[in-house]
């Protein structure tokens, strides 16, 4: 099994949540890879996939500067120093919706683009909700709505959801907890 040597390090740029390294590093082969640069996060994000009884789907509405676009996108947000991500979640969920979890299930986790960054996600879903305040987070959050799961899957199937974690931790949800995996649609 191959595996890349780390030789060198350094840190070219700080930001508050990433810091962009640039690594010289050994191959397998022995020949020298120079001057790659990676996006180095500081911590991880949570995405929640909060489900009501009857099955409705809530999602936020939120501009997005680096696209210009406003987005329905699940609850999401960064774990900060200290948390943990099941406490992270249950505080992006109050946040962005104002609703409280009485069950919080982790469903995935995985690296969105691990050819240039060691960026970690981690999806759970949400269930037993009471809506306990106002969204709190005005401004990342415009709005939040229930959606059926219908909705959801054809918002999905017409490219309307665009985030990358959003239509990752929707379609686990979908294929892992409402499909119950393979052949049981």
């Amino acid at each position: 099994m191959s595996t890349w040597d780390e030789l060198k390090r350094r840190e070219a740029f700080r930001a508050n949540w990433f810091t962009v390294q640039q690594s010289d590093f050994e191959l397998a082969d022995g020949s020298i890879g120079r001057g790659w640069h990676w996006l180095d996060y500081h911590a991880p994000a949570v995405g929640i996939v909060p489900v009501r009884d009857d099955g409705a789907l809530l999602l936020v509405n939120q501009f997005r500067f680096t696209t210009r676009t406003r987005d329905w996108e699940i609850p999401a947000g960064r774990v900060d120093e200290g948390e943990l991500p099941h406490d992270a979640a249950l505080r992006e969920l109050r946040e962005e919706t104002g609703h409280r979890a009485r069950i919080l299930e982790s469903l995935a986790q995985f690296h969105p683009s691990n050819g240039s960054s060691n960026q970690k996600f981690v999806v759970f879903v949400a269930r037993g909700l009471e809506q306990i305040s106002a969204i709190q987070d005005t401004n990342e959050v415009d709005e939040a709505r229930w959606f059926s799961e219908q909705e959801v899957r054809e918002m999905l199937a017409r490219n309307e959801i665009l985030d990358g974690l959003s239509v990752t931790g929707l379609l686990w949800y979908f294929f892992k907890l409402r499909d119950d995996g393979p052949g049981k649609n």
